[in-house]
C-alpha cells in the first residue's frame, strides 16, 4: 500500500524539534505524582503545588505546559484529568501506563541519540557497554517494568501453545534471555507440568526472580545466570522461548543462537521467538519496528528489526520449520513457532 507523503511545513518541523520537550513534560509529572494529585477532582495550581510539595511559581508554569500539550484540562482556573488520563497515568488505576516512563526515557538512550549522527557515520553503537554486553543497566529496569506489548505477545503465545503443551506429560521451558522472564513465567503458571529454566545477566535475574515470587512459581523456577551464547543450557527442554533477543543481533549472530538452542530441544519439542518484525510494508504501517531498529543502532554493534525473509531465513538456516505465525495486532509484533525440521 502506498500512503501519499505527509508537506513538511515549518509547524511540523518544530512539533519534531520540540518533541524531546512533551517527554520531558510527561516524565517530569509522572515523577512528581502531578495525575494522582487531580485523581480526586480538580485543584488550582496552589493545591496542586502543596500535594506534590513543589515550588507555586514553577507548579504553576509546568501545569500551563502540560495543558498545553493535552494531558490535563483546565477551566481557566482550575486543572483536572481530561479523557483516559486517569486510565493511564494515576498509579492506582489498573490499567497505569505511567511505569514505561521509566523504559522508555532512560539515560543511556538520551545520551546515545544525543550524537545520532555520530552513529550513523560509525554504522554501530558507541556506548560502552553496549546493550549486548554485561553491566549494561537499562535490561534491569526494562525487567522490572516490562514493555506495552508484553502481555498481549504472551497471551498469543500461549494460545498457540496450549493443546500441545497441555499434551505432554512434563514441560521443561528454556526463556533465553528472559529479563522479567514474564513468557516463560505465564507458560509455567498456565500448565503445571511445566518447570522454567530464565537465562539471563545475574543482575537481570533479580527483577525476574521477584516476578516469579510474586506471581507463586518460585518452586517451579530455576534461574541460570549468563550469556546466552557461552552459558551452559542444562538443557534438553520441551520449549524454548525466545522473546525480544533476536533484533539485539545480526542475521549471522541470530542464526548461531537458534543453532546453538536447537542442540538443547527434545524429540518433538518446539521453538517460540517474539519480536517485531519488518514485513516491507510502508515505514508508517510499521512505525514501532522502525524506531525499535533506531534503538538497535545505537545500542548494539548489529541488531535491528529483522525481516520476515531474515526471520525464515535464520530459522531454516538453523534447521526449523514454521508450525504457526501470528501478529500481535497492531504493532508488528510476531509470534513464531517452529520446531526442528526432521524431513
Amino acid at each position: 500500500m502506498t500512503h501519499p507523503a505527509p508537506t513538511v511545513t515549518k509547524n511540523s518541523l518544530l512539533e519534531t524539534l520540540q518533541a524531546f520537550k512533551r517527554t520531558s513534560l510527561l516524565k517530569a509529572a509522572v515523577e512528581l505524582g502531578l495525575f494522582d494529585a487531580l485523581a480526586d477532582g480538580p485543584r488550582n495550581a496552589h493545591q496542586v503545588a502543596e500535594a506534590i510539595d513543589g515550588d507555586a511559581r514553577a507548579v504553576r508554569i509546568l501545569l500551563g505546559a502540560i495543558t498545553a500539550i493535552g494531558l490535563l484540562d483546565t477551566d481557566g482556573a482550575r486543572y483536572s484529568l481530561p479523557p483516559g488520563a486517569a486510565d493511564l497515568l494515576v498509579s492506582s488505576s489498573p490499567q497505569y501506563a505511567g511505569h514505561a516512563i521509566k523504559v522508555n526515557t532512560s539515560e543511556w538512550e538520551w545520551q546515545a541519540m544525543r550524537d545520532l549522527a555520530g552513529v550513523v557515520r560509525k554504522g554501530g553503537t558507541g556506548l560502552v557497554p553496549d546493550a549486548t554486553e554485561e553491566g549494561f543497566s537499562y535490561w534491569t529496569d526494562f525487567a522490572a517494568e516490562g514493555t506495552f506489548v508484553t502481555r498481549a505477545a504472551t497471551a498469543a503465545l500461549l494460545e498457540d501453545i496450549d493443546e500441545w503443551a497441555g499434551g505432554r506429560p512434563d514441560l521443561r521451558v528454556l526463556d533465553i534471555g528472559c529479563g522479567h522472564a514474564l513468557f516463560g513465567l505465564e507458560v509455567t503458571r498456565q500448565h503445571p507440568q511445566a518447570e522454567l529454566h530464565g537465562l539471563d545477566r545475574a543482575e537481570v535475574l533479580v527483577q525476574a526472580k521477584a516476578h516469579a515470587e510474586r506471581m507463586g512459581l518460585t518452586a517451579r523456577t530455576t534461574f541460570l545466570p549468563g550469556d546466552a551464547f557461552t552459558t551452559p543450557l542444562d538443557g534438553p527442554y520441551d520449549l524454548i522461548v525466545v522473546a525480544n533477543v533476536l533484533p539485539m543481533f545480526s542475521e549471522e549472530q541470530g542464526t548461531r543462537l537458534l543453532r546453538r538452542l536447537a542442540g538443547a530441544l527434545k524429540p518433538g519439542g518446539r521453538l517460540v521467538t517474539v519480536g517485531f518484525t519488518v514485513e516491507d510494508k510502508h515505514p508508517v504501517e510499521e512505525h514501532a519496528a522502525h524506531v525499535l531498529s533506531l534503538l538497535m543502532l545505537v545500542a548494539t554493534p548489529a541488531g535491528q528489526a529483522h525481516s520476515r525473509a531474515a526471520s525464515r531465513r535464520m530459522l531454516t538456516a538453523s534447521g526449523y520449520r514454521e508450525i504457526s505465525i501470528r501478529r500481535v495486532d497492531p504493532l508488528p509484533v510476531h509470534v513464531v513457532t517452529a520446531e526442528l525440521d526432521r524431513r
